[in-house]
């Protein structure tokens, strides 16, 4: 009996300790927060034990082609993905000809 109660308190631990590193690693602004860019983020799926176990938070996957960094942000949090590329690109300053 004294087994299963720590193997139930094992298990408990082990939720509570994948839970913690994604509440960590949660953002509430859409960028990444290791290189600081928001230009080139990419959503992407869930993991698989996210997905199964944890699919009751509202979270989005994102994934930072600059740097590789997975975070994750509210789902009310607006992605910042530009409409057009000519908003993010700036005018030229002098012109070639």
């Amino acid at each position: 009996m004294t087994l299963f109660i720590y193997l139930l308190a094992g298990l408990v631990a082990v939720y509570l300790l994948f839970w913690l590193g994604i509440v960590l690693n949660t953002q509430k602004v859409c960028e990444c927060g290791h290189c600081r860019t928001a230009m080139h983020l990419e959503r992407t799926n869930r993991p698989l034990y996210v997905r199964r176990f944890y699919d009751f938070l509202p979270l989005k996957y994102f994934r930072c082609r600059r740097c590789q960094r997975t975070f994750y942000l509210h789902k009310n949090t607006p992605d910042s993905e530009p409409d057009k590329m000519k908003d993010i690109i700036p005018a030229p300053k002098g012109s070639y000809s």
